[in-house]
């Protein structure tokens, strides 16, 4: 859990999108709950499920009969303070009586019915313990679990042993993920969950652990939302598990049912898998020719980076040398994640403290006026950051690299413990393609060699032994509409495009030799013409010529691109 998240606002850090009353209403009114079932509502907040469901069984019983049911078949829980007293005020404005033992206050992670031993509820043998002496018994769970909410950091690690894993699959560390395993543990057979969830559930690579659980686990059913939250411009669905003993399980999304072969041709064990899409799933992937990075975080851009000016001028506004620092416990603590530090460490550097040992840090220093300075030059890489363009782009920053990238290395080794890896620097300099990590769709990229990464413009390099013509074949790929159709749609909806999406994208065997050959020659001469200073768009008819190469064969008619002439070679301007 980065240290992002840890200091959000306070709404954020619960993840926490109260659902409007209209909304649980409409949910609830289609659940038809009979008295006899037990209902979990597990992050309550201010009581929109609650209150859905004792208006539900007043209108078909009394209200006397709907609060004697809560007393007895409806549990639940809120971590909020703030939220719980909202609803315990509404509750005892209604004349319910007192609030019920079963509704509390309370951190769901921690949280287990009571009758329970809850005494370090968050160990593994005592959960499952626990679940054991409970037995799994709610018929009905429903609600709106916390997302992108911050896990206390004392029970991470903790919790991820409990709920990380599943079905031999990793479940991805993040609260509705967790909570909807914890509640699937505590369904009956038969017994239903109803969650509103973002929909990044249905594609999002991290929880493909998830998807293939609950497959083998429930019925799935995806569908709409009833009406709108404003609080949250993330798009809801609304998802409905029934847990199920024996297969076969149906997984139906939006009214159509897909098959478990459609589902587990995908890398991602997508749930948007469709018809037409689902044949381009052969098996064959961009992983299989090109291995993708994400880059470095820097963690102080300012510091380091300069944009290109007109004439190929930067200027630097300081200057930097190295110092040296005294190594101290507490400093080693302070950087830490989540300030901990093993016995092992702490020791170590409590006996470097003790000796008086330094560790080499940069220093800078501000120049009264900066320095203009010419590239290229030796102290300077270009850099490859973002930038919403095809084909090819030319560089529009450096990065302060003195001695090999010296300076940047020590000031994320000395920082605090998310900076101290150096992502993709194997592959810095190396020729490769590249693209905007948040995009609406792909705008892939010629990378030239050179280039130190930027994480925020993952890139793709050719795998050992791999062909030098299939970098420009993929890009051709890449830059068509079906590409990043079967990328939006079915491997990642969400705006982020991660470097493993990249490598899930399937290579298109289906492409014949010839049609192979026209691609790679078409893409070579819209590189060489972006080099040139064309700037191409997918509009542009050369551009949108690859979609009839990269069709599936039974689209028969291609045009045929000119070749390139023979003494074009590539290289950088």
């Amino acid at each position: 859990m980065s240290i992002t998240r840890l200091s959000r606002d306070r709404k954020r850090q619960l993840g926490q999108f109260l659902t409007p009353e209209h909304v649980a209403a409409d949910i609830v009114k289609s659940l038809n709950v009979s008295p006899t079932d037990r209902v979990l509502e597990p992050s309550f907040g201010e009581g929109a499920f609650v209150f859905a469901l004792l208006d539900a069984l007043t209108e078909r019983f009394s209200r006397d009969a709907a609060a004697g049911w809560s007393r007895d078949h409806l549990f639940g829980c809120e971590i909020d303070e703030m939220a719980y007293t909202a609803f315990r005020r509404r509750w005892l404005s209604l004349g319910l009586g007192p609030v019920p033992a079963n509704l509390e206050r309370a951190d769901f992670f921690t949280w287990l019915p009571p009758g329970i031993d809850r005494d370090r509820a968050v160990e593994r043998r005592r959960y499952f313990t626990a679940l054991r002496q409970f037995g799994a018994q709610f018929d009905l769970i429903v609600g709106n679990p916390p997302f992108g909410g911050s896990i206390d950091p004392a029970l991470q690690d903790a919790l991820d042993a409990i709920f990380g894993q599943r079905g031999g699959r990793k479940i991805k560390k993040e609260t509705y993920a967790f909570f909807i395993v914890k509640c699937v543990d505590l369904l009956k057979p038969g017994g239903r969950l109803v969650f509103i969830c973002s929909d990044t559930l249905l594609t999002i690579p991290t929880m493909t652990g998830l998807r293939a659980w609950l497959m083998s686990t429930c019925d799935v059913q995806v569908s709409a939302v009833p009406g709108a939250f404003t609080e949250t411009n993330q798009d809801m669905v609304l998802l409905t598990l029934t847990r199920q003993p024996r297969a076969p399980r149906r997984i139906t999304i939006f009214g159509r049912e897909l098959s478990a072969a459609e589902i587990e041709a995908t890398p991602n064990r997508s749930w948007r898998v469709s018809d037409d899409l689902a044949r381009y799933f052969t098996g064959a992937t961009v992983g299989d020719k090109l291995i993708a990075s994400s880059g470095m975080t820097i963690g102080n851009n300012e510091l380091f980076l300069r944009p290109i000016q007109a004439g190929g001028l930067i200027y630097e506004p300081y200057d930097f040398a190295f110092a040296d620092e005294p190594i101290t416990v507490a400093k080693e603590i302070a950087r830490a994640r989540l300030g901990k530090v093993s016995p092992r460490r702490l020791q170590r550097v409590a006996l470097q403290e003790a000796r008086g040992d330094t560790e080499k840090i940069v220093v800078w220093r501000q120049l009264a006026r900066p320095h203009a300075i010419t590239l290229p030059h030796p102290d300077y890489c270009y850099y490859n950051k973002a930038v919403a363009a095809i084909v090819y782009h030319p560089p529009e920053w450096v990065i302060f690299w003195r001695n090999d990238g010296e300076y940047v290395y020590t000031f994320k080794k000395t920082g605090n413990w998310y900076l101290h890896g150096v992502g993709g620097q194997k592959y810095f300099g190396r020729e490769g393609l590249t693209w905007s990590l948040i995009a609406p769709r792909l705008y892939p990229r010629y990378l030239p060699p050179g280039y130190v990464l930027d994480t925020g413009a993952p890139c793709a390099f050719l795998r050992d032994g791999v062909a030098a013509d299939e970098l420009y074949f993929i890009l051709g790929w890449a830059l068509t509409d079906l590409c990043s159709r079967i990328l939006k749609e079915v491997l990642n909806h969400t705006r982020n495009i991660q470097s493993k999406d990249f490598e899930r994208l399937p290579y298109p065997v289906w492409v014949d030799a010839a049609r192979k050959q026209q691609a790679i020659a078409a893409v070579k001469e819209l590189v060489l013409a972006a080099q040139a200073g064309r700037r191409l768009t997918f509009e542009d008819a050369d551009v949108r010529a690859l979609n009839q190469l990269f069709c599936w064969p039974e689209n028969d008619s291609q045009p045929m691109l000119p070749r390139p002439n023979a003494h074009h070679q590539l290289g950088l301007l």
